[in-house]
């Protein structure tokens, strides 16, 4: 047994968890895996992304970073479709970080700046 079921084991032995933490910690998807963090560092791209939206002008976007983002999001939006067990959260917030994207190329399309 690895370190992280040892300590998912050791989680869960105590005895102030309500029942539903327990099955929480115990899911296929749940805190002790990499489904459950991933996402969560997926979602900090697309806020900073959202945050250039409103606060930066449209001639500070670089189209190489955002056409990388949009494309990454694509294609792992896709992965974690096919992937098994299915990672909804991954693949909504894959698909909106490529929405990010495209609306900050369109963005410096609109302005005139892209090519």
């Amino acid at each position: 047994m690895g370190p992280i079921r040892q300590l998912q084991a050791f989680v869960c032995a105590q005895t102030f968890w309500p029942q539903f933490m327990i099955r929480f910690f115990q899911a296929e998807k749940g805190p002790f895996t990499i489904f459950f963090y991933c996402p969560l560092a997926k979602w900090g791209i697309s806020i900073a992304n959202i945050n250039d939206m409103i606060k930066k002008p449209v001639e500070t976007v670089n189209p190489v970073q955002q056409s990388v983002i949009t494309l990454t999001g694509t294609l792992i939006a896709r992965w974690c479709w096919v992937l098994s067990p299915r990672q909804y959260m991954l693949v909504v917030c894959n698909s909106v970080m490529a929405c990010t994207g495209i609306i900050q190329l369109w963005r410096k399309h609109q302005a005139g700046l892209l090519f």
